[in-house]
């Protein structure tokens, strides 16, 4: 058993937002929060066993009440904290927080904020309808891009992640273009999982045929040192031509707002809530769970078998096969690293 390295956090289901595809469903009216105290715990729990980094993630963490303490936790335990945020807490004006906010939250503790994007600049619109609320001034793509601009002021590292889907994998250079000239440090291709609002009525996701396309451009996009560029794990796996079928990361926790815990990023909402393990009820130690959890276990065992993980209901297996009636199962690995963060 590898070590436990990250532990993601969904501080809370409330967003200010309430955009398409969310795999959490998230959005003004959720009150479901991860309870502080339990959270102060797990942190304590966490740097005992040497996990190297946190993400809070949501909902939008700026909305968790006790962000502040749960950062300056972190910072006193030695924890870097990246956020996965919109930049907006406000729920009425929907615009985004000023530098000086984002400066206090650099002095308690936070390193890096993370942010997601649609679609490139001149296809902004289509970034807009994802989102789907509208801010009281501007558009969604102009307070997203003013929500990162303010980050890197207050010397916060910020990122770019780009989850991809039929009408923007043209815009693949165009999206990193426009990453790098606001100076993110990293821009991030993601996998859109088909989750929350995205299960139903999948609104971001790719066809065999854009798949192939996104492949292209993605081994063939034109960098430079100030932006890196990371493929996903699972994008990887399913472009690799190894065979293997699962992408997700051995060093990593999620723990959903109700405490529920997964392996992976790709599969939290895959499986009836009666069969997921809570860290929550009854309450657990850290180690006790990284060791333990038949869930995780179950994970581990697929894993090592070669085989499909059940929580991914067979999502690779069958695009395994369409890939390889439609685009010939070829296998065109982009010549970039994978992150060791994020699945």
């Amino acid at each position: 058993m590898l070590p436990l390295e990250l532990i993601q956090f969904d501080l809370t289901e409330e967003c200010p937002l309430s955009c398409r595809h969310c795999s959490n469903s998230s959005g003004p009216l959720r009150t479901k929060r991860f309870p502080p105290y339990r959270l102060f715990e797990l942190l304590e729990q966490a740097a005992k066993i040497g996990v190297k980094n946190i993400v809070f993630s949501g909902g939008e963490p700026l909305c968790y009440p006790a962000l502040a303490p749960a950062l300056r936790m972190a910072r006193r335990l030695r924890l870097p904290v990246t956020i996965f945020t919109t930049g907006i807490r406000d729920k009425k004006t929907r615009g985004a927080i000023d530098t000086q906010e984002w400066k206090t939250l650099k002095e308690q503790g936070l390193v890096s904020a993370a942010f997601s994007t649609y679609a490139a600049p001149k296809e902004r619109e289509y970034h807009n309808r994802v989102v789907a609320l509208k801010p009281a001034e501007g558009d969604a793509f102009s307070v997203n891009e003013l929500a990162i601009q303010r980050a890197h002021a207050a010397s916060i590292d910020v990122q770019a992640h780009f989850i991809p889907s039929d009408p923007s994998v043209a815009g693949l250079q165009d999206i990193y273009d426009w990453a790098e000239g606001l100076e993110c440090s990293e821009l991030h291709l993601q996998f859109p999982t088909r989750q929350g609002r995205n299960e139903a009525s999948v609104y971001l996701g790719l066809s065999a045929s854009h798949e192939h396309m996104l492949q292209r451009a993605a081994s063939s996009l034109v960098t430079l040192p100030r932006t890196m560029f990371y493929v996903s794990r699972l994008w990887r796996r399913r472009w690799s031509g190894s065979g293997e079928s699962c992408g997700a990361n051995d060093r990593q926790l999620i723990i959903r707002a109700d405490g529920t815990i997964s392996p992976c990023n790709a599969c939290k909402y895959l499986m009836p809530t009666t069969r997921q393990e809570s860290i929550l009820e009854p309450p657990r130690k850290l180690i006790a769970v990284w060791e333990n959890s038949a869930t995780l276990q179950a994970y581990r065992s697929a894993k090592a078998m070669n085989s499909v993980c059940l929580r991914c209901h067979g999502i690779f297996a069958e695009h395994k096969q369409e890939q390889e009636r439609t685009i010939g199962g070829s296998a065109l690995l982009p010549v970039v690293p994978a992150n060791g963060m994020f699945p």
